[in-house]
C-alpha cells in the first residue's frame, strides 16, 4: 500500500513553497517589501531588460589620410578594408568562427569534388543609386580586373586559386578552380564591382551607401533598399587621421565613437559605462621557428620539452597585456576545425626535463645547465633570433622565452637583427632564410582557410625552418582538397593532431587586436578580424535615456 501521508505532506510542502514563490513576485511589484517586527525582509530580484535595437545614430571612424576610396580591388590597410566591406559585399563571406556563408551566392553545389562549382546569383540585389540588378557579368568583369591587378591585391589569394569564371545565365555561375576542394570557395570573397570597374564614387550593393563628404568626412548613409534588413545605425562619418595613435587620441578627445587596433595597452581606455574595450581574434599567429639544421632540436623531445617549458601565460600576461591566445596548432583557436585535442603542451617544467633527459641532456656537473657526452660534454645552448623593429613586443618576448628556458638549463642567446613590418629582405630576413639561428621568432598572417601547405611542403614560401615531413605535408594538401565541409574539418582535425606530436615548429600564441569604443554602441557581439564590420547591420546606438547619440561619445 502507498504511503498516503507522506505523499500528502511532501505536496503540502511543494504548494507552499509555490505559493511563497508566486507571492514574493508580485508583492511590491518589483520592489522588496520593508519587513516588519521581527520579520526578514524579503529582496526581490529586480531583472532589467536589455536594451532592444532601434533605428537612428552616426558613428565616428577613421580612414588613413588621403586614402582612395574609389578602388576596394586596391586595397592595402585594414582600415580600408573595414570602409569597403561596408559598401561592397562578395559571392561568400565568412562567419567569426570561420565558416562560410551565403552572400551574394544564394547557394552552390559542385559534382566534381570541388574542382568546378555551379553558384546561384541571389535575385533582387540592386546597385547603390541604380534601378539595375547584380548579374553574372558584374562577377566575370570583376574577377577579370582582379587579374590585372594580380599580386599587388590584398585579393591575390583569390586569383591564385580560381582559375575561370564563366556565365552560365544571368543569375548562374560557374566557377573552376586550380586545384579544387571545398576550401577553394574561400577565394569567392573578393568585393563585387558594377561592371568590374572603379568610379569617381564608389557604388556597390552593401548595407551603406556613399554619401559624399560632410563636415571633413566621408558619409555612408544606411542603404535603405538592402536586399537585407536595413541597418539600425542610420550614418557613419570616416574622418582622416595620420595614424592609429592619433586616432585613439582624437577617441580620448571625444572627436571619435571608435577606433579599431593592434596596440597592446588600450586597457587604459576602458571605463565603466562609458568605453568598452573589445577584445577580437587575428589571423596572426606567433611562432618559434626551429632550424631543422640544428643537431639538438632535430630530436622531437628536445621541441617538446621546449614547448612544456615555455610559460606562455606570463609572457601573455606581461609583455601583451592579455591581448593573446596561447595555441599548439597553426590554427586559431576559435575556428570552427580547430581540435582542441591538439592542445597538448601546457607549462609543465617536471615534464620539459624529463623529456630532456630522455634525450640525453642533464645537469651532469651541477652546474646548472644541461650537458650531454661522456668526457667532453657539450651543453645545450640555442641562439635566438628576434627582430629589432618598432614593435618592441617581440624583442621583449624573446628576452623572457631566454630566461624561461635558462631556468631549465638550457642557455639561450638572444641576437636581434633590423627589420621593418612587411620588409622581405633586409638583415632578419637574410638570416632567416640562410639558416643563421637555432630557434626564431617571426609573426605568420593565415588565410581563414588555414592552407599550410606553403608552411608544410619542401619548397613551401613560408617554410622558413626547411622542415619537411611527409605525413604532415600529405595532410596539409589533403585538408585543401578535401571535397566537402565534413571531409575538409576531418582532415584538418587529423592534420593538427599530427602537427602537435612532431611539433616541426612551435606555435606560440594568436595575437588579439581591439577595438575602442562608445558604450551607446549596442550589438557588437560578433566581430572578428579581419572584417570587424561583417554584421555592422546588427550594431544599434542605445543610451539611458533612449537618446540617440549623434555627437560622439
Amino acid at each position: 500500500m502507498r504511503n498516503t501521508s507522506r505523499f500528502t505532506k511532501k505536496s503540502f510542502l511543494r504548494l507552499m513553497a509555490l505559493m511563497l514563490a508566486v507571492l514574493t513576485v508580485f508583492s511590491g511589484c518589483g520592489k522588496s517589501e520593508t519587513a516588519g517586527e521581527g520579520e526578514t525582509e524579503i529582496a526581490v530580484p529586480v531583472s532589467t531588460p536589455e536594451p532592444q535595437p532601434i533605428t537612428g545614430g552616426e558613428v565616428k571612424m577613421y580612414i588613413p589620410t588621403n586614402a582612395d576610396i574609389t578602388d576596394p580591388l586596391k586595397v592595402n590597410t585594414e582600415e580600408m578594408l573595414n570602409f569597403f566591406s561596408m559598401i561592397y559585399e562578395s559571392l561568400v563571406s565568412i562567419s567569426a568562427d570561420g565558416k562560410l556563408t551565403a552572400e551574394l551566392a544564394e547557394n552552390w553545389f559542385t559534382e566534381d569534388g570541388g574542382k568546378t562549382w555551379n553558384i546561384k546569383i541571389r535575385e533582387w540585389v540592386t546597385w547603390h543609386g541604380h534601378d539595375i540588378s547584380l548579374t553574372s557579368r558584374d562577377i566575370i568583369l570583376t574577377f577579370e580586373r582582379l587579374k590585372t591587378i594580380g599580386e599587388d591585391s590584398y585579393y591575390a589569394y583569390c586569383v591564385n586559386t580560381i582559375d575561370t569564371i564563366e556565365a552560365v545565365d544571368n543569375q548562374n555561375i560557374k566557377v573552376t578552380m586550380k586545384n579544387g576542394g571545398y576550401a577553394s570557395l574561400y577565394a569567392l570573397t573578393f568585393p563585387v564591382m558594377l561592371s568590374g570597374e572603379a568610379t569617381a564614387k564608389p557604388v556597390g550593393t552593401g548595407p551603406y551607401v556613399y554619401d559624399g563628404y560632410r563636415d571633413s568626412g566621408i558619409l555612408l548613409r544606411a542603404n535603405e533598399a538592402w536586399w537585407k534588413q536595413r541597418p539600425y545605425i542610420d550614418s557613419f562619418l570616416f574622418i582622416e587621421r595620420d595614424s592609429n595613435d592619433v586616432a585613439l587620441a582624437s577617441y580620448s578627445a571625444g572627436q571619435l565613437d571608435m577606433v579599431p587596433t593592434s596596440s597592446t595597452t588600450v586597457g587604459k581606455y576602458r571605463q565603466e559605462g562609458i568605453t568598452i574595450v573589445q577584445d577580437v581574434m587575428t589571423q596572426s599567429v606567433e611562432i618559434m621557428l626551429v632550424n631543422s639544421t640544428s643537431s639538438a632540436l632535430s630530436d622531437v623531445r628536445v621541441r617538446q620539452a621546449i614547448a612544456y617549458g615555455l610559460d606562455r601565460s606570463k609572457i601573455i600576461s606581461n609583455i601583451y597585456m592579455n591581448r593573446a591566445q596561447s595555441c599548439d596548432v597553426p590554427v586559431a583557436p576559435d575556428s570552427w576545425i580547430y581540435d582542441s585535442a591538439s592542445k597538448l603542451y601546457d607549462y609543465n617544467a617536471s615534464k620539459a626535463l624529463a623529456l630532456l633527459s630522455d634525450a640525453g641532456w642533464t645537469d651532469v656537473d651541477d652546474d646548472g645547465r644541461l650537458e650531454k657526452g661522456g668526457m667532453a660534454l657539450t651543453e645545450l645552448n640555442l641562439m635566438l633570433l628576434a627582430n629589432d623593429s618598432t614593435d618592441s613586443a617581440r624583442k621583449n618576448a624573446a628576452a623572457a622565452i631566454a630566461e624561461q628556458l635558462g631556468e631549465l638549463g638550457i642557455n639561450v642567446e638572444v641576437v636581434t637583427a633590423a627589420y621593418t613590418v612587411g620588409q622581405t629582405e633586409g638583415e632578419y630576413m637574410e638570416m632567416l632564410k640562410n639558416g643563421e639561428y637555432d630557434i626564431a621568432l617571426i609573426g605568420l598572417n593565415l588565410g581563414r582557410d588555414s592552407n599550410l601547405t606553403e608552411v608544410m611542403s619542401s619548397n613551401g614560401s613560408a617554410n622558413y625552418g626547411n622542415y619537411y615531413d611527409y605525413e604532415l605535408d600529405v595532410l596539409a594538401g589533403s585538408m585543401m582538397s578535401a571535397g566537402d565541409e565534413a571531409a575538409y574539418r576531418d582532415a584538418a582535425s587529423a592534420f593538427q593532431l599530427a602537427f602537435a606530436e612532431k611539433l616541426p615548429f612551435i606555435p606560440l600564441y594568436f595575437r588579439l587586436n581591439s577595438i575602442v569604443y562608445s558604450a551607446d554602441i549596442k550589438g557588437m557581439t560578433d566581430v572578428r578580424e579581419p572584417d570587424i564590420m561583417r554584421s555592422v547591420d546588427k550594431w544599434y546606438m542605445f543610451t539611458d535615456g533612449d537618446n540617440i547619440n549623434t555627437t560622439g561619445h
